[in-house]
Formats: C-alpha cells, structure tokens, sequence
C-alpha cells in the first residue's frame, strides 16, 4: 500500500501539470464483490456521470468528470472488492470488473462543516450477467462512448500484485456497438385472484378471476410487439399465487415495473371507471416488516453503519414510491381515454402487492364488474384491447421518461 501510494502520488503530480482544475483528492474502494463501495473525494462540486461499460469480454464502470485532475498527494487504494483495475484519464475514471455489478446507489455528500470535500459515492452490487448486460446496454444507448482520449499523462492502477505503473497505452473505455440493441425493460403483469380466489362476480355473467387474465394476456400481446420489453406474468392459467410469490417472483426477474391488474365491484351499479392504486402511508409502513420477512433485501455494502443503511434504505423506497405515481399519473389520461374513470381516480391503498420496497409498482381496477357498461366493454376483445393499449402508451412515456432522464444526469 505504501509503494501504491508513493508512486501514485508520483504520477499524479505528473498529470495535474497537465489538466485543469476539477481535482480528485482521493479514490477509495472496500468490499467484498458482493457488495462493493467507491468513494471519490474532491474539494469541490463536481458535474459527473456514470455508465457501465463492456469491451471485448472487459467489463467496467466509467466515472465521467470533465476535465479531470488528481491532487499531487491523492490517496489512491489498491482495487478490491470485484475491482480489478482503475485508470485516471483526462475526463473520467475506468473501473475495470472482475464480475458482474451494477450501480445500486449514488450519492453526493456535500462537505462536513470541518474539511470541506465533497464525496461521489458509487455503491456497487453483484449481479447476473444478464442483468449486467441489459443494463450496459441501456447505458451504451442513453449514453454514447465518446471518442478516446489522447495518450498521454496517464495513471493505471492495477491489482496485479499491488503495482502501480504508468501507461502510455490506450485502453478502451468501452466502445458501442451500434449495431447492438439494448435488452428489454422487464415488465411483470399480475392477474389478481385466480384458483381458489374468484374476486368479484360480473353483472352480466363470469369472474373477475378470469376477466382480469384475459385483460393480461390482452396487455402482454400488446407488449411483445416490441422488443423493447420482456413481459413475464405471475399467473398464465387459472390458479392462485400468493401475495408474497407474485412479489418475489417480480424482484427475481429484475422487474422495472409491475402492474397488477383488478376489476372492482361497488354497492350501486351505477359506479363506473378505471381507477389506479399506488402505496398509501399505511402501506408504507408495513415494507420493512415483509422486506424482512420474505428476503426482499435493498443491496447495500457490507460494513455500512445501521445508520447510513437506513437512509440508503429509506433514498430507494422514496425513489420507487415516486417512479410508482409518476406511473399513475401517466397512466390516468390514457386509460380515460378507453373508458370512464372514476372519481378522485389516483388511490392509496394498503395493498400487498405494492409493497416490494424496490420494485415501481402500482394496481389498476380496470372497471366495476357490477355496473352493466364497464362489464360489456370488459367482456368484449375490443373493450380489452382499448384498455391494454391505454396502459401500453403509458408505459411508453414512463420508460421514454427513464431514458430521458438516464441520458441528462
């Protein structure tokens, strides 16, 4: 560790004769690859991206910072922790992985009243390749490779025996494939009820049950269409799956979204309209309990004080409750335009299936089984299939948001 650091600091007062003036004071990495953190200290705001990368079997993760300096006495720690390698360029820092991770948390810590540094700090997960690769994808798409930089007044730190060398060399960041599509977003659909569990019983014969999975099949039709999605359903026949297993069954498929699909029933037949539920206060309450009690675990990294895991906890809930009613609000205008809403048509309810603390989720009452309207459009293909397109054009402009927003940060 000491030779890393004397020669790094070597080579770093060599690269910052050259650059200009966002400095790096520190790049530190702990963990085991499982869950693996890097921090990156700097004097000052720094403007900075990241997108995971993939050259030639290599795979990586690129800290993009214009301008990029390294302080004359910078730490720099040796990589561990499923980091390989790390080299300093004039615009960014390149991870290079030993496994599959993925981007789990970011965070900007503004200074400490006593020392005045900023932290960029990058929390890392294992995953599947798959995974890694539909995410590297999306990154490649969202934010293109820019051109290599020049050869020179470079700093490679490897974890080859502890060696820190300099290399004139370039080493790719990670070029795209033009030619390469992105993987699909993951969208699971659940039929509600099923088997043992009818649900409510139409007005003008049949039950919910089955009414709710011919609506999802009708909406996965629709999905397919494009290879921009990867649909799953948590039921494709007429059986019960339990709350918990439609939830879990989401979290281990990678889902970016789940929709579970209802029909309602009220006393008045003449109560109508399509409605959409997201998690209410009270539901919120109850994450932490099935978290705990089902295995839906938030990745955070070893080590990681109780205190600092339960606001990295509490930043991803917010985040999914917020993805959750930017969904809903998209989703109302469409629907509103296949058949009537009801009143005050964005809930909150206490539901099960809502309360995966990681998964964007929400649950639509398609219409009132016991209102005569809402139960012919529903027994009719045509009435589906207007409802499977409303929710499919909302489904557009949220992901079409993601993008956008991935692209800007």
């Amino acid at each position: 560790m000491t030779l890393i650091r004397l020669l790094g600091q070597a080579f770093a007062a060599m690269l910052l004769q050259g650059w200009a003036q966002a400095q790096i004071e520190s790049v530190g990495i702990a963990g085991d690859g499982q869950h693996t953190r890097i921090t990156i200290a700097s004097p000052q705001a720094l403007d900075s991206t990241i997108r995971l990368t993939e050259t030639e079997g290599v795979l990586g993760l690129d800290w993009i910072t214009p301008n990029l300096a390294v302080r004359a006495d910078a730490y720099l720690a040796a990589p561990v922790g499923g980091i390989s390698a790390y080299t300093l360029q004039e615009d960014r820092i390149s991870f290079e992985m030993d496994r599959p991770m993925m981007v789990a948390r970011l965070l900007d810590v503004p200074p400490r009243t006593d020392d005045g540094v900023f932290r960029y700090v990058i929390d890392l997960s294992e995953v599947s390749p798959a995974r890694f690769r539909r995410q590297q994808q999306r990154d490649a798409v969202s934010q293109p490779a820019s051109p290599p930089v020049e050869a020179h007044a470079r700093l490679d730190i490897t974890g080859d025996e502890g060696n820190v060398i300099s290399s004139p060399s370039f080493k790719p960041a990670g070029l795209a494939d033009p030619d390469r599509q992105p993987e699909p977003f993951v969208i699971v659909i659940d039929p509600g009820h099923g088997g043992r569990d009818p649900g409510a019983s139409s007005v003008i014969g049949g039950e919910e049950k089955e009414i709710v999975l011919k609506a999802a099949a009708m909406l996965a039709e629709e999905l397919a269409k494009e290879p921009r999605y990867e649909v799953r359903l948590t039921r494709s026949d007429d059986t019960y799956v339990e709350h918990e297993d439609r939830v879990t069954q989401a979290r281990e498929w990678g889902a970016d979204l789940f929709i579970s699909l209802h029909a309602d029933a009220a006393g008045a037949a003449s109560v109508q309209g399509a409605s959409v539920y997201t998690i209410s206060t009270r539901g919120e309450s109850r994450i932490n309990g099935a978290a705990n009690k089902y295995g839906w675990e938030i990745p955070i990294e070893t080590g990681t004080s109780e205190t600092v895991s339960g606001i990295l906890e509490d930043l991803v809930r917010r985040e999914t409750k917020s993805n959750s009613a930017i969904f809903a609000e998209l989703l109302l205008p469409e629907l509103a335009s296949a058949g009537p809403l009801v009143r005050n048509s964005h809930r909150q309810g206490n539901l099960f299936v809502l309360l995966a603390p990681d998964v964007p989720a929400v649950l639509i009452e398609i219409g009132f089984l016991t209102n005569r309207g809402d139960a012919r459009r529903l027994a009719s293909r045509s009435g589906r299939q207007r409802t499977a397109r409303a929710i499919k054009r909302a489904i557009d402009a949220y992901f079409d948001q993601q993008e956008l927003r991935l692209a800007s940060n």
